[in-house]
């Protein structure tokens, strides 16, 4: 049978809206309101969001449950279409703030107020006036004139303006900007565990996980770094800006042209780290001791990966998926690589990206998802890693997941992955989510 991939979309276009940016921004942020200025059913965007966090935090085994905070809906409808739903607006400030006390009202505006015009920054201004805390309107409007991460980054800028003061350093505190899987994720758990190393404590994550009393924590910081895969990344290169713009009020100073994605990659990180904190000589120990502790892994499962097959099939693009760390992972295992199978997943100016950078990384030949020697290639070898999951299931193969792994425990899990896939009978191939 030739190749086929479960549940396949390609985006063509951005087609986000920055509402549930805004949300993910402000939703743990204890203390503050969020109102969404829009018709009621755009709220139910943010609640799905919050089920599948509580979802996500139930599979990874963690017992922190997280309180979002209180979201309303301006409830928009055909009148205020028509004739603007200002006043709506203000009545949905003034039942928040009687209802829940909080120390301040973010407003969200969606398309809809977007298009009929509604100034909600004039009634920002004016309800903060009446009711005496602040009242912040973030400026994307949706599908109009942003996309999600255009909410999230105005929403935390939002936050850095309005409720941070330079401070003094505190040495040896560290804060993470950004998401990367939350707060209780494996990314934050395992960038958390690095920075120990260098006896440097994370203080706090922003902008989603620190209540409006804590703010002041970001500015008092040594050092802020970035979370995230990849310098080149459009989305990394907004973040970079909202730091360097924490840089420029604050004097603080922040990580961003490498992050500890990789093995490789990390050993840079850790030492851009210890120099930045003057901990240069804790970052070499760290390495040392990690480097040795990777190796100990390699050689423990190389017996029974070395001379081993396998294909490489991808259908992600270059910012979500570097192939470059898994090519270097099959080189210390042994692992054969046959060959790469790009599949039909891509936009043809995507995938011709993707195509340039295989080849630049590795001889091993390259082919198209339906062309010749395609499907023979995936067969013939002893596994499969793949981006997306593959309908044949006598494969054996391995997904290799979406979200980044930090400093060396992607690869420990690939490694030990690899191995369990070559236990399963070659006859009933399988499926191992890496």
């Amino acid at each position: 049978m030739g190749i086929e991939v479960k549940r396949v979309g390609i985006r063509r276009t951005n087609c986000s809206c920055s509402m549930p940016g805004v949300w993910r921004a402000l939703s743990f942020v204890r203390g503050a309101v969020v109102i969404f200025h829009s018709p009621r059913p755009c709220a139910h965007i943010a609640h799905g969001m919050d089920v599948s966090s509580f979802h996500r935090l139930t599979a990874a085994g963690t017992s922190v449950r997280l309180s979002p905070v209180p979201l309303l809906t301006s409830g928009l409808g055909e009148s205020e279409a028509i004739f603007g739903g200002e006043e709506r607006l203000r009545e949905c400030i003034r039942f928040a703030v009687d209802k829940y006390r909080p120390q301040a009202v973010f407003i969200a505006n969606s398309c809809v107020s977007g298009v009929i015009g509604d100034d909600t920054k004039a009634i920002a201004e004016e309800m903060e006036a009446e009711l005496g805390l602040p009242i912040t309107a973030v400026s994307a409007h949706g599908f109009l004139d942003g996309e999600y991460y255009a909410g999230y980054l105005d929403a935390a800028r939002a936050l850095v303006d309005r409720f941070m003061q330079p401070a003094e350093r505190r040495e040896g505190t560290v804060v993470l900007l950004g998401d990367c899987g939350g707060v209780h994720g494996a990314y934050v758990r395992e960038l958390r565990r690095l920075l120990s190393l260098l006896s440097l404590r994370v203080t706090a994550q922003f902008p989603s996980y620190l209540s409006l009393d804590e703010m002041q924590a970001v500015p008092e910081a040594e050092l802020i770094v970035l979370l995230g895969r990849r310098m080149d990344d459009e989305k990394q290169a907004q973040l970079a800006e909202l730091a360097e713009h924490m840089r420029e009020r604050f004097g603080t100073p922040y990580l961003a042209d490498v992050y500890a994605v990789g093995a490789e990659e990390t050993i840079r990180w850790l030492r851009r780290v210890g120099q930045l904190c003057h901990r240069e000589e804790e970052a070499e120990r760290a390495i040392a001791a990690e480097e040795e502790a990777f190796a100990a892994a390699v050689e423990k499962v190389r017996t029974e990966l070395a001379g081993r097959s396998c294909a490489l099939a991808i259908g992600r693009d270059l910012s979500w998926f570097q192939p470059e760390i898994i090519l270097r992972l099959l080189g210390k295992a042994g692992v054969l690589l046959n060959g790469v199978v790009l599949l039909d997943c891509f936009l043809p100016e995507r995938r011709a990206v993707m195509e340039e950078e295989v080849r630049r990384q590795t001889d091993a030949p390259v082919f198209y998802e339906g062309t010749d020697g395609a499907d023979e290639l995936l067969h013939a070898a002893d596994f499969v890693l793949t981006t997306h999951e593959l309908v044949d299931a006598k494969l054996r193969q391995l997904f290799l997941a979406l979200l980044p792994s930090v400093g060396w425990s992607m690869e420990r899990r690939l490694l030990d992955d690899m191995r369990q896939i070559l236990h399963r009978h070659e006859s009933r191939g399988g499926l191992i989510y890496g």
